[in-house]
This record gives structure tokens, C-alpha cells and sequence, in this order.
């Protein structure tokens, strides 16, 4: 760092540092007008035995009593705000990894984001601002200050890190908004029936899969599917290859079928493509920046399909080629190749 990027950030935390702390100050200003009526009974100057207060605790439920700064300094801290947050984060991830089964793109971000709004907005304002009151009601009631203060610097340095998070992450953020609202308005295919065959132009777009699952629901004599398509979400073409796998269906590619659209093509009990049609594969990506846990999850995907295109019958010295392009890149086996490992059953002039 430069010394005016040194300058800069200490001027920002102290500068952050005080606007924090005069903002839960103020939140906690009811906590402190009536100070007068939580003070020790006949207590004078240098006693060291501090009595219990003269006004009770007021009534109310748990979170009301936290909010209102009336459970004392370490359950606020350690059970409200440090085990609660454990346990929270806990469930939270155990549910995104391993406890929901669906991989859709829209229902999982729109979780996420109601989350991580809740969080924002109402779970944390409530334990940073009980835990505050209760620390000023603590130096109020046994005038020792060196923990209650301890816990108001962790709060403050706790608020402004949240503050650098939300603007490191602000690009997550977007794109769960994206993912949430945006992503269902693509509708850049198109899906159609003629004769007894499906015909999908266009990219994997979310939602293109319900079109042909009612198309094969309203069409029993459904026997191919023609796939010419770009490639789009892996949520969908997983989707279009069950479907494609429980229909029995045969496919054919007579202009080209790229990337995502592969793991549907592979899915044909017998699979035929245009002798100037292109299969083209590379390796998985996401629109947006990825992080290591984003790209692990790719790397995992793409094991996974490469096990199922094996099923399929292709072989693995092309299973072992097929992710080695990079993902603004594109390999495209002749068709010699697709024939030879087992890909394609057959050319259509």
C-alpha cells in the first residue's frame, strides 16, 4: 500500500469509527434518558458492593428484552449475537450444499438474497443495537467500563467490516438480483413441434425445459428432438436430458449444438448430426466473476458429465479432451472423430 492509501484508510476507520458509534448512541438514547432508575439503591461513593437495581426488568419476550438492551453484557454477546450467528451460518450452509435438492438458478438466489436482506436489515440492526444497550446499561449500573467498552469496540469494527463487505461483494449481490428477477425474462429460443419432433432453436434460456416437457405431455408419438442451440444454462440442459433419457428420445443437430447443449444432444438413444453441423465443447463457466468455491463446483460438474457422456457410450479419450478449451474458447471434433469415439452414430448429408 502507498502511504496515501495507508493515510486514507486509517483517516476512513477512525472517521468510521466515530460516525458508528454516534449512530447506536443515538439508537440507544431510550436506553439512557431514564438512568436515574437504574441506579443501586443507597449506594455511596467508594462502595464496592453494588445492589440490584430499583426497577425490574420489564416485560416482554426474548427478542424484546434483547432489543431493549435488558439480558445482561455476555448473554447478549456470546448467546445473541456470537452462538446465534454460528448456528445461523451452520444451517445456512448445510442447506445450500447438502440440504436442498433443487439446482434451480432463480428459486436458490431468491433464498439467498430474502437471507441476506433479513440478515441486513432486521436480524443484524437487532443484535448490534440490543448488545449496545445493554453495554451502556452495564457501565450505568456497576460504573465499570472495561468490558462494555471491549464489547462497543468489537460492535463498531464489526459494523464498519460489514460495510467492506457488502461493497467487496457488491457484484454478488447484483447478480443474485439478476439471477432472481432478470434471468426468467430471457426468453431467447424458440420450441416447436413438427411432425413428431421437437424442434428447439436458441440458447438454453430459464425455462425452455417446461416448454418441451409440455410438448412431450401433450404428444405421445414424440420419437427426436433437434437441437440447434449455443449452449446456455447447465440447469436446463440437465433438465432437457431426463427428459430426453425417460422419452427414449433420439436426437439430431442439424446446424450445431455448443456447450450446454451437448449434455442434452448425448442423452439420444440414437444421435444423428448435419454433415455441416458442429458439436463444439469447452470448459464451464459462469457469466459473472467466479470465486475458488464457484470454480470447484464447475470442476465437479464438469467431472459428473464427463461420467455420463462414458455412459453414454462415448469413450474416454475424448471425455478426457472435450474440457481442456477454455471457456471463451471452443474445441470442435470432426466428424470423423464424433463417429470414431462414439459420440454420434451417424452423419446426415
Amino acid at each position: 500500500m502507498t502511504n496515501l492509501e495507508i493515510f486514507v484508510s486509517v483517516i476512513g476507520l477512525f472517521s468510521g469509527y466515530f460516525i458508528v458509534s454516534k449512530l447506536l448512541d443515538v439508537y440507544s438514547s431510550e436506553s439512557l434518558e431514564d438512568n436515574d432508575k437504574y441506579l443501586p439503591r443507597n449506594r455511596q461513593p467508594g462502595d464496592d458492593k453494588v445492589e440490584e437495581p430499583v426497577e425490574e426488568i420489564k416485560e416482554g419476550g426474548y427478542l424484546v428484552k434483547h432489543w431493549h438492551g435488558e439480558h445482561s453484557l455476555s448473554k447478549s454477546f456470546w448467546v445473541n449475537n456470537v452462538i446465534f450467528n454460528i448456528i445461523l451460518v451452520s444451517v445456512i450452509t448445510y442447506w445450500v450444499f447438502a440440504g436442498t435438492t433443487t439446482e434451480d438458478p432463480v428459486y436458490l438466489s431468491r433464498v439467498i438474497l430474502g437471507i441476506s436482506i433479513f440478515g441486513y436489515v432486521i436480524l443484524y440492526p437487532w443484535q448490534i443495537i440490543g448488545l449496545w444497550r445493554s453495554a451502556n446499561k452495564q457501565i450505568n449500573i456497576t460504573s465499570r467500563t472495561f468490558w462494555p467498552r471491549t464489547v462497543k469496540f468489537l460492535v463498531i469494527l464489526g459494523v464498519l467490516g460489514s460495510i467492506v463487505d457488502l461493497v467487496k461483494e457488491n457484484q454478488f449481490y447484483k447478480d443474485l438480483y439478476y439471477d432472481s428477477f432478470i434471468l426468467t425474462k430471457e426468453k431467447n429460443y424458440d420450441v416447436r413441434l413438427i411432425d413428431e419432433t421437437i424442434v428447439l432453436d436458441g440458447g438454453f434460456d430459464y425455462g425452455i425445459s417446461d416448454r418441451v416437457k409440455e410438448l412431450l405431455r401433450e404428444n405421445r408419438n414424440i420419437d427426436r428432438i433437434v437441437l440447434n442451440s449455443n449452449g446456455g444454462l447447465l440447469y436446463e440442459a440437465n433438465i432437457i436430458s431426463k427428459l430426453i433419457l425417460t422419452n427414449s428420445l433420439n436426437t439430431y443437430s442439424q446446424s450445431g449444438c455448443y456447450s450446454a447443449c451437448t449434455i442434452a444432444y448425448v442423452s439420444g438413444s440414437r444421435r444423428y448430426v448435419a454433415r455441416d453441423a458442429r458439436l463444439g465443447f469447452h470448459q464451464y463457466s459462469y457469466y459473472r466473476p467466479q470465486s475458488e468455491f464457484t470454480k470447484l463446483d464447475l470442476f465437479d460438474s464438469q467431472e459428473d458429465d464427463a461420467r455420463f457422456f462414458r455412459k453414454r457410450g462415448v469413450s474416454k479419450e475424448f471425455t478426457d479432451k472435450m474440457y481442456q478449451s477454455e471457456p471463451e474458447d471452443m474445441w470442435y471434433p470432426s466428424n470423423k472423430e464424433l463417429v470414431k469415439f462414439g459420440l454420434v452414430h451417424e452423419i446426415i448429408d
